[in-house]
């Protein structure tokens, strides 16, 4: 007689995220292919594998769903708040050169940016533009700049005047999806063009020139008594 495997525990909680990432997958590319409105969930769930009820059970309804996509976009395979978790943070965590730093940031920003600007243009009107939906984006986007920024604060790497909350600003206002999706899908820029502009904008807006003397504050607490 054939004995049916015991499932445990853990080997359930295992299942159920496979068939989350499973519906989550299939979601994002029916809705990149063919917008909202004409991906049904009984779409979702036949390109998932999965009945029509457990794609409902999982996540309740459609906008639900697409919600969910949207986390998962910003980081492809993971939701957007384990960013921290990216064995890039330990890069830009150990670099002290602050052009390299920003040249990092600028490849991981891009990379993130590469998926989320095509999702936005399937979507059109049916994207998130909520006030919570945009809450939540505008608090995951200024994460991720405050920590690049506390680094360059943290290594003396901004400009003299150049306040941690102004720096941010100068990324906010340069650094758009609208700007990475305009110049590189109807200005004819290639990805290489945004990164390379991106940096050379950011390195000159933010970082302290490399021969300038360090700030009139640092040169007291650091002179020493003749």
């Amino acid at each position: 007689m054939k004995v049916k495997p015991v499932v445990t525990r853990a080997g359930r909680r295992e299942q159920a995220a496979q068939t989350r990432v499973r519906i989550l997958d299939a979601a994002y590319r029916l809705l990149l292919a063919g917008g909202y409105e004409a991906t049904t969930i009984q779409m979702v769930a036949e390109a998932a594998g999965v009945a029509v009820q457990t794609v409902y059970f999982v996540f309740g309804t459609k906008a639900r769903l697409l919600s969910e996509v949207e986390n998962r976009v910003v980081l492809g395979d993971a939701p957007s708040e384990q960013w921290r978790e990216r064995p890039w943070v330990t890069k830009m965590q150990q670099e002290t050169d602050p052009r390299k730093l920003l040249a990092v940031f600028v490849e991981v920003d891009t990379d993130i940016k590469s998926r989320i600007s095509p999702f936005v243009s399937a979507l059109g009107p049916a994207f998130p533009s909520d006030p919570t939906s945009v809450a939540a984006r505008d608090r995951g986007r200024d994460e991720f700049f405050g920590f690049v920024v506390g680094r360059l604060d943290a290594i003396g790497a901004l400009r003299d005047g150049m306040t941690p909350q102004r720096a941010m600003d100068i990324i906010r206002v340069v650094n758009t999806t609208e700007a990475y999706s305009d110049l590189t899908t109807r200005r004819g820029w290639t990805v290489a063009d945004w990164k390379e502009w991106l940096t050379n904008l950011l390195s000159g807006q933010l970082l302290r020139v490399p021969n300038d003397p360090p700030d009139a504050e640092v040169l007291t607490s650091t002179a020493r008594p003749s």
